[in-house]
């Protein structure tokens, strides 16, 4: 085999092994991909049982006056004989809250502590690896001496 088809032969292999595992859409991408959803899953459930709880206790607290005291007295610090008056609102005047994000940076991924690699990393790596490898392969069978016997049979 000359330097050449194995240098060819090794840079095929180096893009089928690339596009397969570290490309956009190769198995690294998707496995991220999946365990980002199955976070979202997990974050997206704990959300709406949150949801769940904080409008039962809205409820609550709007037809029971004894667990808005309650309420009142363990947040504001009221002593027993305080009253708490409730004023009603207005349902033209009540203000949107505004959209938050639901997870903290840190929760996202950027906290700064990384259990695996980033992906642009492997792959500047990977790029960087094969192409020494395809170069050192080529130098390397270029400068072996011929091993076939160049005479003629005729």
């Amino acid at each position: 085999m000359t330097a050449t088809k194995a240098s060819l032969l090794l840079t095929y292999v180096c893009a089928f092994l690339y596009l397969g595992l570290l490309s956009e859409s190769g198995m690294a991408e998707r496995l991220r991909l999946e365990k980002d959803l199955s976070l979202l899953n997990a974050e997206v459930e704990r959300l709406v049982v949150e949801n769940q709880g904080l409008e039962e206790k809205e409820r609550r607290l709007k037809n029971d006056t004894y667990a808005l005291e309650q309420e009142a007295r363990k947040y504001y610090l009221l002593s027993e004989t305080a009253h708490v008056l409730k004023f009603e609102e207005f349902p033209e005047r009540a203000v949107t809250k505004p959209k938050s994000l639901p997870t903290s940076l840190r929760a996202a991924g950027f906290g700064g502590e990384w259990k695996e690699p980033p992906l642009f990393l492997l792959r500047f790596f990977y790029i960087s690896f094969s192409v020494f490898l395809i170069l050192g392969v080529y130098y390397k069978l270029k400068r072996l001496p011929h091993t076939s016997n160049q005479k003629r049979l005729n």
